[in-house]
């Protein structure tokens, strides 16, 4: 029940724009659709109609969404002044204790079930859809590390200075110049020695690699989240795209269901 470290990591893979942008996708589905309250006769009442209408009720909305993907959400709801809400910080929820903790990790604290005024949405032993999708964004993530890495040491020519090996104030003279000459990689050796050199023409094609490991990551965390990829990336063929609009709509469709059951 102690879920403070996996939140802690789920927060940081939602910074990877993929992963983000594709929650936000399934989010604005909901956000963005027309709920409308009726009573008995079928009407509309107005004061729900603004209550609706409202960005707290757009913020409830996107937080009941949100134990989708962390697989809970306990949220506060105000009445006092209008209508309000809050969503309690994951990491003091203890699933297994069905408690609000004071602080990360404390096994006891305020129970937030059987609670007019606490929202508790999503199973204890739920989560989230983002344990599908951190392996993948932290991959990627040490993938852009290694291009990173890889570009700094061969995205430009390395220049090699070559002094005499008797002369040690040359060497010195030399490795200053190169220094201040800018931020290329450079070396300085004796010219008896014999040193080669891979250029950048040469190194370019290595970067296949990883642009496809990139490539396959985010393929792979839109499926774990869209159910599909074309209608974020580009579609090979219309009835392709067409056919992964319809999966897109199923799960949409399943989370209107899930939220107005909620």
């Amino acid at each position: 029940g102690k879920r403070a470290k996996l939140y802690d990591l789920y927060d940081d893979i939602m910074l990877d724009p993929v992963l983000g942008n594709a929650i936000e996708k399934r989010i604005m589905a909901i956000t963005n659709a027309d709920l409308v309250f009726k009573g008995k006769n079928e009407q509309s009442v107005p004061e729900l109609d603004d209550l609706i209408d409202s960005p707290a009720f757009e913020y409830l909305l996107k937080e009941v969404m949100l134990s989708i993907f962390y697989g809970k959400s306990v949220i506060e709801l105000d009445f006092s002044n209008g209508f309000n809400a809050y969503s309690i910080p994951r990491q003091h929820i203890n699933t297994v204790n069905g408690v609000i903790t004071p602080n990360p990790g404390d096994t006891t604290g305020i129970p937030y079930t059987n609670d007019d005024f606490l929202l508790d949405v999503g199973r204890n032993d739920n989560l989230g859809l983002l344990l599908r999708a951190a392996p993948l964004a932290i991959y990627k993530r040490g993938g852009f590390g290694d291009w990173s890495q890889f570009v700094e040491l061969f995205g430009m020519p390395r220049r090699i200075g070559k002094y005499s090996s008797h002369d040690e104030e040359s060497r010195k003279l030399l490795e200053e110049a190169l220094e201040a000459a800018g931020s290329a990689s450079w070396m300085v050796v004796p010219k008896e020695s014999d040193v080669e050199t891979q250029t950048t023409t040469a190194s370019q094609g290595s970067t296949t690699v990883y642009r496809e490991f990139r490539d396959a990551c985010n393929e792979e965390i839109l499926i774990g989240i869209l159910g599909q990829t074309m209608t974020t990336q580009d579609g090979s063929s219309r009835s392709q795209s067409e056919t992964h609009k319809e999966v897109e709509e199923s799960i949409n469709k399943a989370d209107r269901r899930f939220v107005q059951r909620v």
